[in-house]
């Protein structure tokens, strides 16, 4: 029986795949006892494949080579020089799951262990084409699950206990499109399963919310999905979002985010922005700034453009490293004042939350219904996997401090 330690890199979808991957594998924390180091790759972001190629560097000359199985996105987007760093280690693409799952899969199948949040995989690939991604060449087109397999997954998960699910793909937003369907519809049927648990959306894209915001408006009264939305706008200027290949302008996200805060103020409005994209001009980068001061989002998550193989964008002429740098400085500066005046609503105020993570200090952390994340000091009431009535007492940027009612 083979013993497998485990490291992923990367987002929801890697972190679920390598769940799924490693089901009934004997998991060991040491990696000294494992007979396979299994990783997860992500080929998103330039400085993701520095940390995974760094990560296999601090093995060199510790664990051999032929241990080392690696797996995901890197190795379909471009394995040259992961290969050229560690060239007899083992290699398996997104396609290549089944032949992976017969070296690390145990003879004996384990008890699967209870969690209170489990991801869901509700398709793969997307209808993008983005200029600056690679992703789309090692997870394709779309393809969702019928609304009927996912809802059965759902149902298994609360079955074995799980209170929190997180509805992940690559654009959830397209969700259904290639089978007759959309993300409302799963929604829909989703929020009528017995039981209380909380839903939590993962990233839609802008060209696609559009054509529902709406509907997904009336979605967010229910208790049961998270009042929070990830949405990726990547620029606050036209012309780069024209150059990105992102099939909108800054009007359409800007509609769909007034409208949701006219029916939910407190909704937690997720976002991503590439800092230093090929061409960018100072003036395009300020109107991003501009941008962000009027969406105010709570959560931005910030990425310096890198080049990766075979995207679009490499011909451009890129904007220099330093000035990526300060770029990204100045968002980062502006989005710590947004949080801290975003949450600073919401001390003094009751919240419902559930609880789902245990601190270094003994200290607990649920969410609340915006999907924020709320400190407790841990108690004979508050549990992993309860909810629990609480008063927001303080904030501390990506943070809110409470005290049990």
């Amino acid at each position: 029986m083979s013993k497998i330690f485990v490291k992923t890199f990367g987002c929801t979808l890697n972190q679920k795949t390598t769940q799924e991957l490693t089901a009934y594998s004997e998991i060991v924390d040491d990696i000294k006892e494992a007979d396979y180091i299994f990783i997860n790759t992500c080929g998103v972001k330039e400085q993701t494949e520095y940390k995974i190629i760094n990560y296999l560097n601090t093995l060199k000359n510790k664990i051999p080579d032929n241990k080392i199985i690696l797996f995901g996105c890197l190795v379909d987007i471009d394995a040259s020089k992961l290969k050229k760093n560690n060239p007899t280690s083992m290699y398996f693409g997104l396609k290549d799951k089944k032949e992976l799952e017969i070296i690390i899969k145990s003879k004996k199948n384990k008890t699967k262990q209870k969690e209170i949040t489990q991801t869901i995989i509700i398709a793969n690939g997307c209808l993008g084409s983005c200029s600056y991604c690679a992703v789309k060449f090692a997870r394709g087109k779309l393809k969702s699950k019928p609304i009927t397999e996912i809802i059965t997954e759902i149902k298994q998960a609360i079955g074995n206990g799980a209170k929190e699910i997180l509805l992940t793909a690559q654009d959830t937003g397209c969700y259904g499109f290639d089978i007759n369907t959309n993300i409302i519809e799963l929604l829909k049927e989703i929020i009528n399963i017995n039981g209380k648990f909380k839903i939590r959306l993962g990233m839609a894209n802008p060209q696609h919310l559009i054509k529902f915001y709406k509907e997904l408006a009336t979605i967010y009264s229910s208790q049961k999905i998270y009042a929070f939305l990830h949405i990726p706008i990547q620029a606050g200027d036209n012309n780069t979002l024209k150059q990105m290949n992102r099939c909108y302008t800054i009007k359409e996200p800007k509609i769909i985010i007034d409208y949701l805060r006219e029916k939910h103020p407190n909704i937690t409005i997720a976002t991503d922005i590439i800092v230093g994209f090929p061409q960018e001009t100072k003036k395009e980068f300020n109107n991003t700034i501009k941008y962000i001061k009027k969406i105010k989002p709570s959560i931005i998550n910030i990425s310096r453009f890198g080049k990766r193989k075979g995207i679009e964008a490499n011909i451009l002429k890129e904007v220099s490293g330093q000035e990526k740098k300060e770029r990204s400085r100045e968002l980062t500066k502006l989005a710590r004042k947004i949080v801290i005046k975003n949450n600073a609503r919401f001390v003094g105020q009751e919240k419902e939350i559930l609880i789902n993570e245990v601190t270094e200090k003994n200290n607990l952390i649920g969410k609340s219904q915006e999907y924020l994340p709320v400190i407790i000091k841990k108690s004979n009431k508050a549990k992993i996997g309860g909810f629990v009535k609480v008063i927001i007492t303080s904030q501390k940027e990506y943070y809110l401090f409470a005290k049990e009612k």
